[in-house]
C-alpha cells in the first residue's frame, strides 16, 4: 500500500503549486501591466552637410541619455503619461525640422516611439572667401587656407563683391550690383545656394568701400552705403530688418567691423582730410580715433580676441599691413614690400593674415604670420584679380 500513498502525495503536491500560481518571478512578455513605467525610443535621421559628428543629448521624463547624430536609444523607466521629448546639442549648422521638445504619451510596461529629424547647412571652416574676376566678371570664390580646392559660389554677369562669412560658418554677405541701376547687400548660404537680399529700395551699397561684418552672434551686418552722397555707416539686420544709420556726416565713413565682444565698430573716416582709423558704440554714439597723422588708415580689422587690430596704411609710402593695440598704441608693421598690401583678414586662432596684394603683377591673396615673420604665401597665384579675403571664424 505504501506505493499509491507516494503517488497520491506526489498528486496532491502538483495541485497545490497549480492553486497557487505565479510566485512574481517567473518570466513575463513584454507588456507587463503591472509595470507602472514605460519606456520611449528615440530616433534622430539627419539630412544634409556636415552633420554633427558629436551626436546630440535626448531627455524625457527627467531621464537623459547621449545618442548619435543618426541612430536611436531607448530611455526607459518614465512615469505614464504625457511628456516632452527634447534634443539638445545641436550644431549651430543645424536645426530641427518640427517641434523641439515634441509631446509624447508613455504608456505603462509599453515602448512608444518618435523621432526628430535634423536637417544641418555646409559650414565653410577652414577656408577663406574671396573675390576673383577670373571668369571675366567679379565673383565670390571660396577656397582652402592653402589656397587649394577653390571654388566658384557665385556665377553671373553682374558684379558679386565682398563676402564675409557668419560666425557660424553657414552664410556668406555680399554686395551685388544684380538688381540693376543700384547695388544691395546680400546673404546666401555657404554652398552659394539661397541667395536673399536684405536691402530694399533706394539702398546703394558701396562695392569697393564696404568692408562687410557680421555681429558675433550673427544677427546683424553692418556696411556702408552712399544713397545720401557720401559713404555712411549701417546696420541691418541678417533677415533685412531693423535697418539703422549710425554715422551722419559729410566725410566718407567706410570698412566697419564688429569687435568680438559686440561692443564696438571700427570704421575709417576722411574726416580730417586722410583716412584714420575710429571706433563707435553699436548705435553710432562714443566715437573715438585710433590713428593721428597726415596718412591714410584703414581696412581695420579686430582680431579674434580683440587683442589687437590688423590694417592698411601708406605710412611707408605705400600701403602696408600694420597691427596696434585697441587703444592705438603699439603700432608693428607686417609686410614690407615695393607693392601694396591691402585688406588684412585674421585666421581664427589670431596667428595668420590674410591680405591681398599687387607685388606678383596682379592682384592676388596672399597669407602671413601675424607677426610678420617668415615668408608670405602666394594662395591665388593665375592671371586674374583676387581681391578682399574673408578668413572663416570657424575653424
Amino acid at each position: 500500500m505504501r506505493r499509491p500513498i507516494q503517488l497520491a502525495t506526489l498528486f496532491l503536491t502538483i495541485l497545490l503549486v497549480a492553486a497557487c500560481g505565479d510566485d512574481g518571478h517567473s518570466p513575463t512578455n513584454g507588456n507587463n501591466n503591472d509595470d507602472p513605467t514605460g519606456a520611449l525610443e528615440v530616433t534622430a535621421n539627419n539630412t544634409g552637410d556636415d552633420i554633427d559628428a558629436d551626436g546630440y543629448t535626448v531627455s524625457a521624463g527627467g531621464a537623459t541619455k547621449s545618442m548619435p547624430s543618426s541612430g536611436r536609444v531607448t530611455l526607459a523607466g518614465l512615469s505614464e503619461g504625457d511628456v516632452d521629448a527634447k534634443l539638445s546639442g545641436i550644431a549651430g549648422n543645424c536645426s530641427v525640422n518640427g517641434s523641439n521638445p515634441q509631446t509624447v504619451t508613455i504608456t505603462a510596461g509599453d515602448t512608444t516611439s518618435t523621432s526628430f529629424a535634423v536637417s544641418c547647412q555646409t559650414v565653410a571652416d577652414g577656408q577663406i572667401a574671396f573675390i576673383s574676376d577670373r571668369d571675366g566678371d567679379g565673383e565670390v570664390f571660396l577656397m582652402n587656407t592653402d589656397g587649394s580646392s577653390p571654388t566658384k559660389l557665385t556665377d553671373n554677369s553682374d558684379t558679386d563683391f565682398a563676402g564675409p562669412i557668419s560666425p557660424t560658418g553657414t552664410k556668406i554677405a555680399f554686395v551685388s550690383d544684380r538688381g540693376g541701376s543700384t547695388t544691395h547687400l546680400y546673404v546666401m548660404n555657404a554652398d552659394g545656394s539661397n541667395v536673399q537680399q536684405l536691402t530694399s529700395s533706394g539702398a546703394s551699397v558701396n562695392l569697393l568701400l564696404a568692408g562687410i561684418s557680421w555681429s558675433p552672434d550673427g544677427s546683424t551686418l553692418a556696411f556702408v552705403d552712399s544713397r545720401s552722397g557720401n559713404g555712411e555707416v549701417y546696420t541691418i539686420g541678417a533677415d533685412g530688418s531693423g535697418e539703422q544709420r549710425l554715422t551722419n556726416n559729410s566725410a566718407t565713413d567706410t570698412w566697419p567691423h564688429w569687435s568680438p565682444d559686440g561692443s564696438k565698430i571700427l570704421y575709417a573716416s576722411d574726416t580730417d582730410g586722410d583716412y584714420e582709423i575710429y571706433t563707435m558704440n553699436t548705435d553710432g554714439t562714443g566715437r573715438q580715433q585710433l590713428t593721428t597723422d597726415s596718412d591714410n588708415n584703414g581696412m581695420a580689422r579686430w582680431s579674434p580676441d580683440g587683442s589687437k587690430v590688423a590694417f592698411a596704411s601708406n605710412r611707408s609710402g605705400n600701403l602696408e599691413i600694420y597691427t596696434m593695440n585697441p587703444d592705438g598704441t603699439g603700432v608693428q608693421q607686417v609686410t614690407s614690400d615695393p607693392g601694396s598690401d591691402e585688406f588684412p583678414s585674421w585666421s581664427p586662432d589670431g596667428s595668420e593674415l590674410a591680405f591681398y596684394t599687387d607685388r606678383a603683377g596682379n592682384d592676388e591673396v596672399y597669407k602671413i604670420n601675424a607677426d610678420g615673420s617668415g615668408i608670405p604665401t602666394n594662395l591665388t597665384a593665375n592671371n586674374a584679380s583676387d581681391v578682399n579675403p574673408y578668413w572663416s571664424p570657424v575653424e
